[in-house]
C-alpha cells in the first residue's frame, strides 16, 4: 500500500520472508561461485600434471643422456685408478650431470605444485624456468630458441605464467620436431602493459581451427604451428591447454591471441599488466 500526503510518501516494504528468500539465494550464488573457483583451480592443476605426463618420455630420455656419460667415465676411472686425469674428468662429468639433473628436477617439482601464493612474476626468470621444465634443450631437436625480453615484473602468479609458457613452448617444439626451426620469445613494455610474443616457424594454424583455437577440447590432428602439439600423434592432449592458458591470462587482467598463416608459423600475443607499481615481489 502507498499513502500519499503533502509531505510524505510511504511505500510497501518487503516482507520478512521475501528478504529471507533473497538472502538464501545470494548465499547459494556465493557457494556456487566458490565451487566454480575450486573446480577451475583443480582443472588448472590437473592440466599441469597432464603436461608433465606429455613430456615424460622427453624427461626419461634426457636423464638417460645425463647418466650415460657419468656411468661410462666412472667405469673407466675405476678401471684405471692410477690415472688421476681420468679420475678428475669422471668427477667433473658426474658433477655437471648431477647439477643438470637437479635443475630439471627442481623445475618440474615447482611446476607440479598445486598453488602459488605470489602475485608477481619476473618475466625472464619465468621463461628460463619454463624452458627447464621441458628437460631437453631445444637445440638437440634442431630448434633455435631466442629470448629477448626486458627485466620486468608481471602482475600474475609465477606458476600461472610458467604454465602458459610451458604449454606454448611445448606445442611449438612438437610442431617442429621433425624439421627443426626457430622459436622466438620477445617482449616490450608500453605504459603499464607488457606485450609478449611467442613465435615459431612451424606449419601454422589451419584456418578451420584458427577461430576456435582457445575453445575447450579443440585439438589438431597433425603438427601445425605453435598450438599444434596437443593434437598430433606424438602428444595426445586433452584439448584444454590453450583454453586454460587464456583463462589464466584473463584472470590476471590480460589477454592472449594468435596470428598465423598456414605454412608460415604462428605467433601468440600475450598482454599482461606490469607488477612494478601494483605488487611487491617479497
Amino acid at each position: 500500500m502507498t499513502v500519499t500526503g503533502d509531505a510524505m510518501v510511504i511505500k510497501d516494504q518487503p516482507r520478512p520472508e521475501q528478504v529471507e528468500s533473497v538472502e538464501q539465494l545470494l548465499a547459494q550464488f556465493g557457494q556456487l561461485e566458490a565451487q566454480l573457483a575450486s573446480v577451475r583451480e583443480g582443472l588448472t592443476h590437473s592440466h599441469r600434471l597432464a603436461t608433465l605426463g606429455t613430456i615424460a618420455s622427453i624427461i626419461a630420455h634426457e636423464y638417460n643422456n645425463i647418466l650415460t656419460p657419468m656411468i661410462s667415465y666412472a667405469q673407466l676411472a675405476l678401471a684405471k685408478p692410477e690415472d688421476h686425469a681420468l679420475m678428475r674428468k669422471a668427477v667433473e662429468k658426474a658433477l655437471a650431470g648431477a647439477e643438470r639433473a637437479a635443475h630439471i628436477s627442481s623445475s618440474l617439482l615447482g611446476f607440479a605444485r598445486e598453488a602459488d601464493e605470489q602475485h608477481a612474476a619476473p618475466l625472464r626468470k619465468t621463461i628460463e624456468t619454463s624452458v627447464a621444465c621441458l628437460a631437453r634443450e631445444p637445440k638437440r631437436d634442431g630448434i633455435e630458441l631466442t629470448i629477448d625480453v626486458p627485466e620486468v615484473q608481471i602482475a600474475i602468479a609465477p606458476l600461472s605464467l610458467e604454465q602458459v609458457f610451458v604449454n606454448l613452448l611445448l606445442n611449438a617444439r612438437q610442431a617442429m620436431k621433425r624439421g627443426g626451426g626457430k622459436i622466438a620469445v620477445t617482449a616490450r613494455v608500453e605504459a603499464e602493459l607488457v606485450h609478449i610474443d611467442v613465435a615459431d616457424t612451424g606449419p601454422g594454424i589451419p584456418p578451420e581451427v584458427g577461430d576456435r583455437l582457445f575453445e575447450p577440447f579443440v585439438t589438431l590432428r597433425h603438427p601445425a604451428g605453435a598450438a599444434g602439439g596437443e593434437g598430433n600423434k606424438e602428444s595426445k592432449g586433452t584439448g584444454l591447454g590453450l583454453s586454460i592458458c587464456r583463462d589464466l591470462v584473463r584472470r590476471a587482467g590480460g589477454d592472449i591471441a594468435c596470428a598465423s598463416t598456414p605454412g608460415h608459423g604462428a605467433t601468440f600475443h600475450i598482454t599482461l599488466p606490469k607488477a612494478d607499481d601494483i605488487f611487491s615481489t617479497t
